[in-house]
């Protein structure tokens, strides 16, 4: 049985959405930094949701949105007035050109279908670049708290994660389907702007980023806690 979007995006209250839109203008501003004199006409996101990360990519004109969730595309429709809303299933072929666009954007969506690179090359298919940003989850604390609260990854999980990475895995993931990275950064969880949490757990966070910061690569963080892996990656070519 899939994940039931529809429903969760139906059921989100208020205060979540507050979150989930101030969070969406840090991840826009940290894949936005990675452009780096590319074109910025066009962007196709797969997985929008409600678009809140789209719409908080500015450098782009022309901005088309695609989901899973009617439900999610109507709400977008009506918070950002966006009519460029495709239907589709992200774990079928994209219904797209060639090149369509200067930009595909996969924000939080690869954990959520049933063959990730497959939808990295359909991605790399229909845009000049693919602009990424995958949550790094395969760590000691993060397992820790799912494995207490009985939470698992599959069709079941809260938020429809199919998958749980290390950084080694997205790397090997994006190798695999014939891409190459030209700009990426990984981000602590520690380091993600976020008002969630009570006192002990933001202090707990902060003790963790200051020595992750005093580590290379961010090796604390990515053995204890997780983080994201924001990347442009686009097709080989064939002197690669």
């Amino acid at each position: 049985m899939k994940f039931d979007y529809d429903k969760m995006y139906e059921s989100e209250d208020q205060s979540h959405i507050d979150w989930v839109k101030k969070m969406a203008v840090w991840k826009a501003c940290q894949l936005c930094s990675l452009i780096d004199n590319e074109p910025t006409n066009s962007i196709i996101e797969i997985g929008s949701g409600r678009g809140d990360v789209l719409n908080a990519c500015l450098p782009f004109k022309v901005k088309i949105a695609a989901d899973i969730s009617s439900e999610a595309l109507e709400q977008q429709r009506r918070e950002y007035g966006n009519e460029n809303l495709v239907v589709l299933d992200a774990d079928k072929e994209l219904p797209f050109a060639d090149k369509e666009a200067d930009f595909v954007l996969l924000c939080d969506i690869l954990e959520h279908v049933e063959n990730p690179t497959k939808l990295l090359r359909q991605a790399a298919r229909v845009g000049k670049n693919v602009m990424l940003k995958i949550p790094v989850e395969n760590a000691l604390l993060v397992k820790l708290m799912h494995s207490i609260r009985g939470i698992k990854y599959g069709a079941s999980h809260p938020s429809g994660h199919l998958h749980c990475w290390k950084l080694k895995d997205v790397y090997k993931m994006i190798e695999e389907a014939g891409l190459k990275i030209t700009k990426s950064k990984f981000i602590g969880t520690v380091n993600e702007t976020s008002e969630k949490g009570n006192f002990v757990k933001k202090i707990f966070l902060a003790v963790i980023g200051a020595i992750d910061r005093l580590m290379p690569n961010h090796l604390l963080s990515r053995f204890l806690i997780g983080g994201s892996f924001f990347a442009i990656v686009r097709e080989k070519s064939k002197t690669d």
